[in-house]
C-alpha cells in the first residue's frame, strides 16, 4: 500500500527542520501526555459542581476521553509530521483552515500559564505559607496586584525556559512534574481517607443520591462540560514534536493508551475522595485541592502538616509549571511550523540551533502569557469585590474557549483525511470502518461545539454565581480577545503569503519515515 503523498511545503520548513533532534520514546510520551492531560489547577472547578460532576466525569470518559483518544491515536501515528495540529489541518482543509487552527491551538497555552496555572501557583503559596488564599499582600489592593504580578512573571518565565531549552532537558520536567502531581493525588488520598475515618470530618456530606445529575442545564453545560473536556485535552500535544520521535508509528498509540487509563485514574480518585470525604461549602474553584489539601493534613502534628504544607506548594508549583511546559513544547512546535508554512511571518518559525527548539514563538508564548496575567490580575484587583475565585473564572474561561474553539477544526479533519487520503497506510486505525470514524468525530465535536458556546455565552445562572462581574465584563472578557486573535490570524497570514523570498515546494512525503523528498520548486504559493 502507498505511504506517500505529495504535500506543498516551504523553504524555510525544510530548512528549519535540519535542526530538529530525535529526543522522544516510548517512555517519554506516556509521562509527556500524562503532565500536558493531568490538571491540578481545575480539580476545585470540578469538584465544586457537587456529586454529578463525577458523574459526568465517568460520562465523559466514556463518550469523550476513548473517542478521542482512538482519534488521535490514527491521526498521530498516520500523519506525524512536526506540527502535528497544523499539518493535519492543512492536509484536510488547506493552509487558511490550517492557520486559524493553529493559532487557536497555540495561544490557548500562553493564555492559560499566565492565567490559571500561575493564579493556582499564587493561590498554593497564599494558602500553605500566609494560610488565606485570599490574603491581600502589603496590605493593600495595589500592593497586593504588584507581588501577586510578581510571582507570576517568575513562574510564567520559568515555564517558558523550560520550553526554549532543548527537548533533551524539557521532556525531563514532564516526568518530574507527572511524579508531583501523582505523588501529591496519593498523598492526599491517603490523608482523605485518614481524616473521614478518623472521625475528623464534620457537617453534611454527599450521598450515592447526590451523584445523579440534576435537571440544571445551565450548570452542566455552562461549568461542568468546558471544564472537563479541557481536562481532558492533550493526547495530541505530543505531535507538535512528531519528527523528534525516534518511532511515531510504534509510540503514539501505546502512549495514548497508558496515559489515557492513567490519566482517568488520577482525575476519577482524588474528585471521588473530594466530594465524599469534604462538605461542598469547604470548595471554591481556584483553592477547591488545595483547601482540602490543607483541611485533610490536619490528622497530622501541627509542625508535620506545616512542613507538609511547604512541600505540597512545591511540588504544585513543579506540576503546574510541568502542565504549562509540555503544552508550550507541542503548540509552540505547531505554531512555528505553521508560520514557516506561510501562513505568518517565516521569522516565527525559526528554531535556534544551539537547542533545536522554536525560540522566537518559545519568547511570543511568554510575553502573551506575562500579558494575560496583568490583564486578569488588574481586572480582579480592581473590580467591585475583587476574590481569587473571580480571578481564576476569567482567565479559565477565556483558555478554555480559545482551545475548544481549535479542536473544531482539528476533529472534522480526522475524518477529512479518512476520505481525502484512503490509499496511505494507517498503523492504528480507529475500530468499526468509516462508522466508527464518523461515531468519534462526531462525539467529540459535539462535546467541543457545546463547550465553546456555552463558556463564550453562559446561562443567566452561572453569570449571577460570579462575584463582581456582570455579564458584559464577562463576555468582553471572553469576546475581545477572541476577536483580536482572528484578527491577528488574518493579518499574519497575509503576511505570509506575502513573503515571496519563502518559496514552495513540492515534496513526496513518505509517511512511514516522516522523511520529505523534494519533487519540485514553485515560484508562486499553490496551496492557500
Amino acid at each position: 500500500m502507498d505511504t506517500s503523498i505529495r504535500e506543498v511545503t516551504t523553504e524555510a520548513t525544510l530548512q528549519e527542520k535540519k535542526k530538529l533532534r530525535k529526543e522522544l520514546r516510548l517512555f517519554d510520551l506516556v509521562f509527556y501526555t500524562i503532565a500536558a492531560i493531568i490538571n491540578v489547577d481545575t480539580l476545585g472547578a470540578v469538584s465544586s459542581n457537587g456529586g454529578q460532576a463525577l458523574t459526568w466525569l465517568l460520562i465523559s470518559a466514556v463518550t469523550f476521553l476513548i473517542p478521542y483518544g482512538l482519534l488521535t491515536a490514527e491521526m498521530g501515528s498516520t500523519f506525524p509530521q512536526e506540527g502535528g495540529v497544523y499539518e493535519w489541518c492543512k492536509l484536510a482543509g488547506g493552509r487558511f483552515y490550517g492557520a486559524i487552527a493553529s493559532i487557536l491551538y497555540w495561544i490557548s497555552n500562553p493564555l492559560w500559564v499566565g492565567g490559571t496555572l500561575a493564579v493556582t501557583s499564587i493561590a498554593a503559596i497564599k494558602t500553605f505559607w500566609f494560610g488565606n488564599p485570599d490574603v491581600l499582600w502589603g496590605g493593600s489592593a495595589l500592593s497586593d496586584a504588584l507581588l501577586e504580578m510578581g510571582v507570576a512573571l517568575v513562574f510564567i518565565w520559568g515555564t517558558t525556559w523550560c520550553a526554549i531549552t532543548s527537548l533533551h532537558v524539557g521532556k525531563w520536567l514532564a516526568l518530574l512534574g507527572s511524579y508531583a502531581k501523582l505523588a501529591l493525588f496519593a498523598v492526599f488520598s491517603i490523608l482523605a481517607l485518614v481524616f473521614f475515618f478518623g472521625g475528623h470530618s464534620s457537617g453534611e456530606h454527599l450521598g450515592l443520591g447526590d451523584l445523579v445529575p440534576t435537571g440544571n442545564l445551565g450548570v452542566i453545560f455552562s461549568v461542568i462540560l468546558p471544564v472537563l473536556i479541557f481536562n481532558w485535552a492533550g493526547f495530541e500535544t505530543q505531535n507538535g514534536a512528531g519528527e523528534e520521535m525516534h518511532n511515531p508509528q510504534r509510540d503514539i498509540p501505546r502512549s495514548i493508551i497508558r496515559a489515557g487509563i492513567c490519566v482517568a485514574l488520577a482525575y476519577a480518585i482524588p474528585v471521588a475522595i473530594i466530594l465524599f470525604t469534604l462538605p461542598k461549602s469547604q470548595l471554591s474553584n481556584a483553592t477547591g485541592f488545595l483547601s482540602a489539601f490543607k483541611v485533610v493534613s490536619g490528622v497530622l502534628p501541627a509542625p508535620v502538616a506545616t512542613g507538609l504544607g511547604l512541600l505540597v506548594a512545591l511540588a504544585l508549583v513543579i506540576g503546574l509549571a510541568s502542565s504549562g511546559g509540555t503544552w508550550l513544547i507541542g503548540a509552540d512546535r505547531t505554531y512555528a511550523i505553521a508560520s514557516l508554512d506561510r501562513t505568518a511571518p517565516v521569522f516565527l518559525g525559526r528554531f535556534s540551533s544551539r537547542f533545536g527548539t522554536p525560540i522566537v514563538v518559545n519568547t511570543m508564548s511568554g510575553i502573551v502569557a506575562t500579558i494575560a496575567m496583568a490583564a486578569a490580575i488588574a481586572v480582579n484587583s480592581f473590580s467591585s469585590d475583587p476574590n481569587i475565585a473571580t480571578l481564576f473564572t476569567l482567565v479559565l474561561g477565556f483558555s478554555i474557549s480559545t482551545a475548544t474553539m481549535a479542536y473544531l477544526f482539528v476533529f472534522p479533519a480526522f475524518l477529512i483525511l479518512r476520505y481525502k487520503y484512503p490509499q496511505v497506510k494507517r498503523v492504528y486505525k480507529v475500530p468499526g470502518g468509516m462508522v466508527g470514524a464518523w461515531v468519534v468525530t462526531i462525539l467529540t465535536f459535539l462535546y467541543a461545539g457545546v463547550a465553546t458556546y456555552f463558556i463564550l455565552i453562559p446561562t443567566d445562572d452561572t453569570v449571577a454565581n460570579y462575584k463582581g462581574l456582570t455579564r458584559l465584563t464577562y463576555e468582553l472578557t471572553q469576546f475581545t480577545p477572541l476577536v483580536v486573535i482572528l484578527l491577528l490570524a488574518i493579518v499574519f497570514f497575509i503576511w505570509g503569503q506575502s513573503e515571496k523570498r519563502n518559496k514552495d515546494v513540492v515534496v513526496e512525503l513518505n509517511l512511514n519515515s516522516v522523511e520529505e523528498a523534494p519533487a519540485d520548486v514553485l515560484s508562486e504559493p499553490s496551496q492557500a
